[in-house]
C-alpha cells in the first residue's frame, strides 16, 4: 500500500485546497512564477520543525530529500527565491490559513469533560525583539523591548490559541480586545495589560466572567466583607495537594467611586466586583478581581492561577521553533515566519491527537525532528507483518508435534 511521509502526514490540514482557496480569495499567486505561496509554506514549516536556523541550511536540508517532493506537491528551494518570498508574499491568506487551522482545533482536539467544562480563555502577549541592522529601520520601541508583540486568546481546555493577532510594540494589549467574543458562561483570564473598566461591561453584558489582577491606584469602596468560609459543594478529597492551595487574605464586595475615567465615562460605575487579596510567599499579596459574586474565592484565586499556562505556550515556541533568529530582516518575513510558527504548532497538535501518541508535544517534536521524510509502515503493512510472523510460529508448532 502506497505510505505517505511524516512530513506530509503533519501538513495534512493544509492539503486538498484549503490553504490554495485562501490563495485564489486574495489573488495572492497572480505574479508568482514558480515558488508560490503554498510552497513558501510547506518551506517554513519543514524549516520550524527541523530546527533550520538559516536560508542556508534550509535550502540543503530540504533539497537532500528532493525524491519527495512530489508527494507534498513542491519543488527544490533556493535562498534567493526564497528570501524574495518572504519579503513579498501577502501574509493575508496565512492569517487566514492559521484561523482556518484554529477553528479545527477547537473542535478536533479534546473536548472540556463535565469535570473540566469551567476552563477558561487566556488572554496574553508576548515581546519578540529584533535588533540589529535592518530591523533598527522599521520595529517600534516601547521602552522595555525593541521589536513585534504577539497577542493570543488561548483555549485552557486544549491548550491551543483560538485567535492572534501581531503588532507593534507600542500597542497596548488592551487595544487587541476585538481577539474576544465573549460567550455566555465563559470565563476569560487576563493580567492587569487589559485593565479597562469599560472592557469589563462587555464580557458582563455577554453573560461571561472575568478574572485580572486590579490597580494599585484603582478608586474602590468596599460594600461588604465576606467571611472566608469553606465551600459547601466541596469534599476533603477536592484539593490532595493543600500546598497548591492558595491562602485568601481578604473577600469583599467593591464598586468604582467616580464615574468616569479621566475623560471617558465608567460604563461599569454602579456594579458590584469581587475583591480577593491572595498571600503569595516572599511578595506583595496578590489582589485579584472578578465578576463572579457567587463562586468560592479558592476557586477565584485557582482560575486566575492557570493563566500560567499561556505562559508556558510563549515558553515552548519561543524554545523550539525557530524565533530567535529570523530568515529576513523586513516586516512581512518577521510576520509570515511568526504565522508559520503557530501554523506548525497546532499541526503537531492535530498529529499528536490523530497518532494517538501519549508521548508530550515536547518529546513528539524530538521525535519527528529527524525523521520528516521517512515512510512510516501503514496500517496495512503491519498486521501482513504480524500474520508472517504468526505463519512462521505456526509452522515451527508444527514441527514440534
Amino acid at each position: 500500500m502506497y505510505s505517505i511521509s511524516r512530513l506530509q502526514q503533519i501538513i495534512k490540514p493544509i492539503m486538498h485546497g484549503r490553504f490554495r482557496h485562501h490563495i485564489r480569495k486574495y489573488q495572492a499567486d497572480k505574479h508568482n512564477k514558480g515558488f508560490g505561496c503554498h510552497n513558501l509554506l510547506v518551506s517554513m514549516i519543514y524549516a520550524h520543525l527541523s530546527h533550520s536556523n538559516s536560508l542556508r541550511t534550509l535550502e540543503q536540508s530540504f533539497n537532500a530529500n528532493s525524491s519527495h517532493h512530489y508527494h507534498l506537491n513542491v519543488r527544490s528551494i533556493r535562498r534567493s527565491t526564497l528570501s524574495e518570498a518572504l519579503a513579498k508574499r501577502d501574509t493575508r491568506p496565512f492569517a487566514d490559513m492559521l484561523a482556518e487551522l484554529m477553528r479545527t482545533c477547537s473542535r478536533t482536539l479534546r473536548k472540556p469533560t463535565q469535570e473540566t467544562a469551567d476552563l477558561p480563555y487566556l488572554i496574553d502577549s508576548t515581546p519578540i525583539a529584533l535588533k540589529g541592522r535592518g530591523f533598527d529601520q522599521w520595529v517600534s520601541n516601547n521602552g522595555r523591548i525593541s521589536g513585534l508583540k504577539v497577542h493570543v486568546l488561548m483555549n485552557h481546555a486544549n491548550n491551543c490559541p483560538t485567535a492572534q493577532s501581531i503588532t507593534a510594540a507600542t500597542v497596548n494589549d488592551i487595544d487587541q480586545h476585538h481577539l474576544v467574543q465573549p460567550e455566555k458562561g465563559a470565563a476569560y483570564v487576563f493580567d492587569k495589560g487589559c485593565c479597562d473598566d469599560n472592557w469589563w461591561a462587555e464580557p458582563d453584558n455577554a453573560g461571561a466572567c472575568f478574572v485580572t489582577r486590579l490597580k494599585t491606584n484603582a478608586a474602590v469602596q468596599v460594600i461588604e466583607q465576606i467571611t472566608p468560609s469553606k465551600n459547601p459543594n466541596t469534599n476533603e478529597n477536592t484539593h490532595k495537594n493543600t500546598n497548591a492551595t492558595a491562602t485568601i487574605l481578604a473577600d469583599e464586595y467593591i464598586r468604582f467611586k467616580h464615574k468616569k475615567n479621566s475623560s471617558r465615562p465608567n460604563h461599569y460605575h454602579g456594579k458590584t466586583l469581587r475583591r480577593i487579596t491572595v498571600k503569595r510567599e516572599d511578595k506583595a499579596p496578590l489582589v485579584l478581581v472578578s465578576n463572579n459574586l457567587t463562586a468560592p474565592a479558592q476557586e477565584i484565586a485557582d482560575t486566575h492561577k492557570q493563566r500560567r499556562q499561556i505562559e508556558l505556550l510563549f515558553k515552548w515556541l519561543k524554545q523550539h521553533l525557530q524565533l530567535k533568529r529570523f530568515f529576513g530582516r523586513n516586516a512581512n518575513a518577521v510576520k509570515l515566519q511568526l504565522l508559520c510558527a503557530m501554523m506548525a504548532y497546532l499541526l503537531l497538535k492535530l498529529y499528536q491527537q490523530n497518532t494517538r501518541t501519549y508521548d508530550s508535544l515536547h518529546l513528539l517534536y524530538a521525535r519527528i525532528a529527524g525523521c520528516l521524510f521517512e515512510r512510516p509502515q501503514t496500517l496495512y503493512a503491519c498486521y501482513a507483518q504480524r500474520r508472517r510472523e504468526r505463519e512462521v510460529w505456526m509452522a515451527m508448532q508444527e514441527r514440534l508435534f
